[in-house]
């Protein structure tokens, strides 16, 4: 891969500031991708950043969703493509083992968003290109800015998608909407990815954060385990026969029974009482 910029003390110059930045609030975390002034494209140093955040928040206990957003304009323009470019200008280089290698850390951190126990919904406050376009597409749940859009992107440098968009888009738009929308690549501005149903609602850009937040402490009232499973199930479900997809659903209705939150859950329901579920 082509080299990142150091980040160390002894390096010349102002600290360079992280690629991607978490903030907690009220057991949810901010998860910023933090290139503005390269629109957050993905170079390997924010792959590997946004990677290693997400192990560090799947370990949280008490975590209970994380709201993915871009700073500055864009939510990711995708693959770094200057970076594409110094990689590949050389023509002793690699290349297929650099784009290996690229997509592996892509797959990596793809797969260690959808392994998250807590609902994941990405804020996309402007454009999400390429594979920015699918990480959005990797979260559980999708709100936009009406300044938002998503460009596929892939056509324009002869690419193939990556990311996980050809297995993203049919689970969002169905498999024909899917296929016509990669053959055709348009540009889809936010009140038409409401209408195709790639995001759940599109808000003014200054009420973006503060809705996604309202989302997430909503779905946030609900069993730890619940949502887990629910994840999981759904994750599943397009894959197995009916047989195997129902002893998933028994195994984890199990566990559920023997959960804290599941007693609680029915005594309040009893009662009458609203439950504050602890994820026990």
């Amino acid at each position: 891969m082509a080299d990142s910029p150091a980040r160390n003390a002894t390096s010349p110059g102002p600290p360079i500031p992280p690629s991607v930045s978490v903030t907690m609030r009220e057991g949810i975390a901010v998860l910023l991708l933090n290139r503005p002034d390269y629109g957050n494209a993905m170079n390997t140093a924010l792959l590997e950043e946004l990677l290693a955040a997400t192990e560090v928040l799947a370990r949280d206990p008490a975590l209970r969703g994380v709201l993915m957003s871009g700073a500055g304009k864009a939510f990711s323009l995708g693959g770094d493509i200057r970076e594409f470019h110094q990689a590949l200008s050389d023509d002793t280089f690699d290349a297929t083992a650099y784009g290996d290698r690229l997509t592996h850390l892509l797959k990596r951190t793809v797969l260690a968003i959808r392994a998250l126990p807590c609902p994941v919904l990405a804020a996309v406050n402007g454009q999400a290109a390429g594979a920015g376009f699918s990480l959005a597409l990797a979260c559980d749940l999708r709100l936009a800015s009406r300044r938002a859009s998503f460009h596929f992107a892939y056509g324009a440098i002869g690419a193939s998608t990556d990311a996980g968009m050809a297995w993203f888009l049919p689970r969002a738009v169905g498999y024909a909407r899917a296929l016509e929308l990669l053959l055709e690549q348009p540009v889809i501005r936010a009140p038409q990815a409401l209408r195709e149903g790639l995001v759940s609602a599109v808000v003014d850009p200054d009420e973006l954060v503060e809705a996604g937040l309202r989302r997430l402490r909503e779905l946030a009232q609900a069993a730890p385990h619940t949502i887990r499973s629910a994840k999981r199930l759904l994750d599943r479900s397009l894959s197995l026969p009916l047989a195997d997809h129902l002893e998933l659903e028994r195994a984890d209705f199990a566990t559920g029974v023997a959960s804290r939150d599941m007693r609680h859950g029915i005594a309040s329901l009893l009662t009458g009482e609203w439950p504050e579920f602890r994820g026990e």
